[in-house]
């Protein structure tokens, strides 16, 4: 069983804050936190970071002929064809994207 206590133990509520408490506690925060690193910035890393891993999804054709084409015959799990298919798409859509593909796969089959 719990004990009971008398009324007079209990701590008193705490008195509501001031609205001039409120707004001197606000702004001690933004004070302390770290400046936000402007929109641009993080913008331009995004997009640099989009366009590195793009270059290299690009380039992973090259070490990755064999297994796409093993795929495409049959002889190989059609995972690559799925993997490798946007960027048959995009190759279909854009002929100079094409015609680097055509040129940097060679340097890895020959």
């Amino acid at each position: 069983m719990h004990a009971h206590r008398p009324p007079s133990d209990r701590p008193a509520p705490p008195e509501p804050m001031r609205a001039d408490e409120i707004h001197r506690m606000l702004e001690a925060e933004r004070e302390h936190r770290p400046a936000e690193p402007p929109a641009r910035p993080r913008l331009r890393h995004r997009l640099i970071q989009f366009a590195v891993l793009f270059l290299l999804y690009v380039l992973s054709i090259g070490p990755m002929y064999w297994k796409w084409f093993g795929a495409k015959s049959g002889l190989a799990s059609p995972i690559y064809l799925i993997l490798y298919r946007p960027l048959e798409r995009m190759a279909d859509l854009c002929p100079p994207l094409g015609h680097f593909l055509n040129w940097y796969v060679a340097l890895w089959i020959y």
